[in-house]
């Protein structure tokens, strides 16, 4: 759950190396120092090769150093190479990003555990109201002078990713793995309560009369599109089967 977690928090731009991030970060270590704000960011900026420049910032020298001696604690290596900047947006930046990461450790025990529990989507979307640690709030870099104050909250949009292709498929595997109906029922259940995922592809399926109503249905279509249409296995779909039949 972690390591999936992170990797959507890297959005598409930044996911393999965000779950590279995870992969050489155990959970253990970030439950060891889950207590202090600094600690969790150092870890995960300074996996993710963020903390290697020759800083004049005072927060980002701390940090370098935080991140040093507990490099060296915990006997830690760095991803294999670089977070992404360039054409995107600055709340997207993988600074961003890993500082809202790092303040959902900080503020979320057994996170895993409680989304076991919850019954609806709003519950969910609230363990993700989460901002950035004071310094995030003016700045989106370690290398940018000071910017106006804007509270870097998660946005609802994010959110609703992160339930979708984190959550729900986490959770469902889970149900799936004991044996036990009602956590991949309700996996299926708030999939169809969410809104559906809208871009070329699911576009494209709409224009050929495809209903896509809900998230349920837009990851069906995505996964269709995917695996079989893409790769032209058309005779092992059951669409395809049934328009080649019409055809006939």
């Amino acid at each position: 759950f972690w390591q999936i977690l992170a990797y959507n928090f890297g959005l598409k731009v930044n996911a393999d190396l965000f779950i590279q991030m995870a992969q050489k970060t155990p959970i253990n270590i970030l439950s060891k120092n889950k207590n202090n704000i600094q600690s969790l960011e150092a870890l995960l900026l300074g996996q993710s090769n963020l903390l290697n420049n020759n800083f004049s910032c005072e927060y980002a020298i701390k940090l370098q150093k935080e991140y040093q001696y507990l490099k060296k604690k915990y006997a830690l290596k760095q991803v294999i190479g670089t977070a992404k900047f360039l054409r995107m947006r600055p709340a997207n930046f993988p600074t961003i990003r890993l500082a809202q990461l790092t303040m959902l450790i900080y503020n979320s025990s057994h996170l895993f555990s409680k989304l076991k529990e919850i019954d609806t989507i709003k519950n969910i979307k609230k363990l993700f109201e989460i901002s950035c640690s004071d310094y995030w709030n003016n700045h989106f870099t370690l290398t940018d002078s000071s910017k106006g104050f804007e509270n870097k909250k998660i946005g609802n949009q994010m959110v609703e990713n992160i339930v979708i292709n984190t959550i729900i498929p986490t959770l469902f595997a889970y149900g799936n793995y004991l044996n036990e109906e009602d956590y991949k029922l309700k996996a299926i259940n708030w999939l169809q309560e969410l809104n559906p995922e809208k871009n070329k592809i699911t576009n494209q399926w709409v224009l050929d009369k495809i209903e896509n109503k809900n998230a349920f249905d837009s990851q069906a279509l995505l996964q269709l599109t995917k695996n079989y249409c893409t790769q032209k296995k058309c005779l092992q779909c059951a669409v395809g089967n049934k328009i080649l039949t019409v055809k006939n």
